[in-house]
């Protein structure tokens, strides 16, 4: 990597003892040159560092005074390593040891002219510890006993005349150089004499990152300010301003500190809280290192994506230096979003230090986050990989209830992992690979590290138990919401869908996931209670017997039907076909069904053509809606059943059904309703709807796979199937069908399925149809006129809310739709459904020879999601 044009040095006014950003003082005298270490970025010791030096050298040399301006030159180590400069000499080195958790300062040589004056311990006069019958030796670099105890540590040595620095460990000494030393007394300025000092260059820094700023906030439509709630970015809005600029963000991930929101609130900035959920996605992807920070796109660039799609392409103003890392060496003045085309970043302060940065905002006045005082160096998310340990376990002081949460789910992963308990407690986790620095401190501690430089699994043997009790818990109680006003708490029901959190998920028309009290009812099944129903007396049978049949009463009452048979099926699908096969046909009877049914409610219908049963398909109007004038007359004498959907899975559209239903009932014709799209999304009452047959799907609705209901006003099919289970008795020429349910599920069902589906009705009831309903109804307009909005983005939807669930169908002009679905899949992790959607006749009548791309909502999508569908799109819509 090039190295960047960084100022390797430090200078220092030696008449006034402050540091320079320049060469020469405000006072005229020329500054001294002090070189400075990788990567070279200077920061003032803030309230809290200056009080951690002070007490380290007061604890171990008494009370040496220290000056009001201490600078802090960031090094490489195993956590914070801080090269300390004072009086503008090296001071000495504050470290962090993450394995003993506490902060060491080792003073360097050119200290010891500022301490010795004042020193009242941590003295080691050597004459007292050797022979003195041993004769002039040689002392540095020598270890030599202690013939009397010393405080481990950092310790002044003397010997005849001489200074020097030693360490102390194990009742011995190793001294490092000595020399004469002769104690000097300074001026102690404060920060405002540095600020009047450096007056001269900072008013150049600021002339040049204004006109930086000018020169390009009109290469865009919009020009705004990204704001972090840094110093940098502080700056940078603070600049901005002076330039013209007046828009700023500041995207709030979810996991930010309370003092960083309310300190951009007080600064007039814009907060977007569009970020995805951290808790629930860590819990699937486990902990993001610095080397794999995959909770950037889920809580930084997605909502970025989702704010400049509604705001349009802009010049943002962003505080990224080159002094911040090796990473930003190459940082030009501006910069492309790799990410999203519509951002082009200015750095209009790429070149300055964090010391430029203290003393500008200084200088203008401008308020800084409270946290930078408290010790942090780095202004991010509380949990943050990037975050240094010593940082964490201040953390730990100021907010323990934030820190609690993250240790615990720390040790749960790193004990469901294997991971050894360093993992945790040396802050192991920040990385997937170790760096050299990690990878050198374990094999010092013994901790084993793999070829791949990933922390080796404890052996099985040496693993801490896995928290069993959690897997034995009851069923979690769904989640109810209680208070009306309060909307619909889409926050608190995706907790119990484990499986979402890094990704987008729209294509719930296909499947829907199950709640964790869905699985839990299906693993209580598998380990407590596993038979077969009906047919036995031993306890587990009862209880298997019992809950199926509870099951069976839940989906009645759910959909009002019962007064009807409800009967268990794998799926929509065969619940349709049952009925097909079960009625008796005639050669010269009438089918009707529609040109928006799913091929489940087609095939079933055109196969009795083989009995001399003809079919007629009814059309749509122009709006998408059925042609319900062409289905009445359609009716014959000869007509036995209508077959039409609740609503469409491919275009959303709700028909009438209860309309429908009256012509039915007036013409003494059979109504079969396919609600596997209505169901999981409105309240459905067949007491309203006045259909004979009702058929949905249980994967559509959160409940297991395999899994469907046929709800019949009167049993009156013949069985599809035969056998064991669906008979009440057999003699040896005859049978006699069960009543009820049983006489349509012959052979072992899916019991465990059954009983699921009925917590996933406990599960939606507990919610509140009418709120899901309204929920969806609120997402699916939003996406609609989103959509809808992009040029060359055409969307196929019922325009009245009440007329449509959330299944929205749309093309890109110019674009397969498989193109589409795969680039939002690949490049925005939006899973989506594209192609015929089961639906080929449809997509022909309304001239869609490829199909369209399906996003379809559910009760556990979110606002953000939409937003970033409609972001992606455009991006596609763009030529991205």
């Amino acid at each position: 990597m090039r190295e960047p044009a960084v100022k390797k040095d430090l200078y220092w006014c030696d008449t006034c003892n402050v540091p320079l950003i320049g060469r020469r003082c405000g006072c005229g005298a020329e500054g001294r040159q002090i070189p400075l270490l990788q990567p070279y970025d200077l920061r003032p010791a803030l309230a809290a560092d200056a009080d951690l030096i002070r007490r380290l050298v007061h604890e171990r040399f008494g009370a040496v005074p220290l000056p009001k301006i201490i600078l802090l030159n960031k090094t490489g180590g195993t956590d914070r390593a801080d090269l300390v400069i004072m009086h503008g000499n090296r001071f000495g080195w504050l470290t962090f040891d993450p394995v003993e958790r506490r902060f060491s300062l080792d003073i360097a040589p050119e200290a010891l002219p500022h301490i010795i004056p004042y020193a009242t311990r941590g003295i080691v006069a050597l004459e007292d510890h050797l022979d003195p019958g041993r004769g002039k030796i040689r002392i540095g670099g020598k270890r030599f006993p202690l013939t009397s105890p010393v405080a481990d540590g950092m310790a002044i040595v003397t010997y005849r005349g001489k200074h020097g620095t030693g360490i102390v460990r194990e009742g011995h000494i190793k001294v490092k150089e000595l020399s004469p030393v002769t104690p000097r007394e300074c001026s102690d300025p404060d920060w405002n004499v540095a600020i009047d000092r450096n007056r001269y260059h900072l008013k150049n820094l600021e002339r040049a990152a204004v006109r930086t700023i000018k020169q390009h906030m009109h290469d865009r439509p919009n020009a705004n300010v990204s704001f972090s709630g840094g110093k940098d970015s502080a700056a940078v809005l603070h600049l901005a301003r002076k330039a013209g600029v007046t828009k700023a963000f500041f995207i709030d991930t979810g996991i930010e500190l309370p003092e960083t929101v309310e300190y951009v609130a007080s600064q007039g900035v814009e907060i977007v809280r569009k970020a995805g959920d951290f808790f629930q996605a860590v819990e699937k992807v486990g902990p993001p290192g610095k080397d794999h920070r995959w909770c950037c796109k889920l809580l930084k660039l997605h909502p970025l994506k989702i704010y400049l799609a509604e705001v349009g392409p802009s010049v943002t103003m962003q505080g990224n230096r080159w002094y911040e890392s090796w990473n930003r060496a190459d940082l030009d003045e501006t910069s492309q979003n790799p990410a999203n085309p519509l951002q082009l970043n200015v750095s209009p302060i790429r070149s300055w230090r964090a010391l430029e940065v203290f003393l500008y905002l200084w200088w203008r006045n401008v308020p800084i986050n409270p946290l930078y005082d408290k010790g942090l160096e780095r202004i991010g998310c509380y949990l943050c990989p990037a975050m240094l340990e010593s940082e964490y376990e201040a953390l730990r002081v100021m907010h323990p209830d934030l820190t609690r949460r993250w240790d615990e789910f720390l040790e749960k992963w790193a004990a469901k992992s294997g991971m050894p308990e360093a993992y945790c407690t040396w802050g192991l986790w920040r990385w997937r690979a170790l760096p050299p620095k990690m990878r050198e401190l374990c094999r010092e501690k013994g901790i084993p590290v793999n070829d791949d430089y990933t922390l080796r699994p404890l052996p099985e043997a040496e693993r801490r138990v896995l928290a069993e009790p959690a897997a034995r818990a009851p069923p979690a109680e769904p989640p109810v919401i209680a208070d009306e006003a309060e909307g619909f708490a889409v926050d608190a029901v995706r907790k119990d869908f484990p499986i979402l959190g890094d990704f987008v998920y729209l294509d719930s028309a296909a499947m829907s996931f199950s709640p964790e009290p869905v699985v839990a009812a299906h693993l209580e099944f598998e380990h407590r209670y596993r038979a077969n129903v009906g047919r036995g007396v031993h306890r587990f049978t009862r209880i298997a017997t019992q809950r199926y049949w509870h099951a069976h009463e839940k989906v009645a009452r759910f959909i009002g039907g019962d007064a009807g048979v409800t009967v268990f099926t794998k799926n929509t699908t065969e619940a349709i076909n049952m009925v097909a096969q079960g009625l008796c046909w005639k050669p010269g009877d009438r089918v009707i069904t529609t040109i928006l049914e799913h091929h489940s409610n087609l095939l079933p219908w055109r196969a009795l053509a083989r009995q001399g049963v003809a079919l007629d398909v009814i059309g749509i109007n122009e709006d998408y809606s059925l042609d319900l004038a062409a289905l009445e007359d359609a009716i014959t004498d000869t007509t036995r059943l209508v077959a039409v959907t609740h609503a469409s899975n491919a275009i959303g559209v709700v028909t009438p059904v209860e309309e429908i239903a009256r012509i039915c009932r007036d013409r003494g014709v059979l109504l079969l309703v396919d609600a596997a799209q209505s169901v999981p999304h409105m309240p459905v009452d067949i007491g309203r709807l006045g259909c004979d047959f009702l058929c949905f799907s249980g994967h559509k609705m959160l409940g297991p796979t395999g899994t469907g209901v046929l709800w019949m006003r009167e049993a009156i099919i013949e069985p599809s199937l035969l056998g064991g289970g669906m008979i009440e008795t057999v003699t040896e020429d005859a049978y006699v069908p069960a009543e009820g349910y049983g006489r349509y599920e012959a052979g072992t069902p899916n019991v465990a399925g059954g009983i699921g589906l009925g917590v996933a009705v406990d599960y939606l009831e507990a919610i509140g149809m009418e709120k899901i309903r309204r929920h969806e109804e609120r997402l699916t307009t939003r996406l609609i006129e989103g959509l809808s909005a992009i040029d060359g983005v055409r969307v196929y939807a019922p325009k009245d809310p009440a007329s449509r669930i959330g299944v929205v169908s749309f093309n890109v002009e110019n674009i397969h739709p498989h193109e589409v679905a795969q680039y939002l899949d690949e490049e925005a992790e939006i899973l989506v459904r594209s192609g015929y959607h089961c639906c080929q006749p449809l997509m022909e009548y309304l001239g869609l020879p490829d199909g369209t791309v399906r996003a379809s909502l559910s009760l556990y999508t979110t606002e953000q999601e939409i937003d970033l569908l409609i972001a992606a799109v455009g991006e596609i819509a763009r030529g991205r």
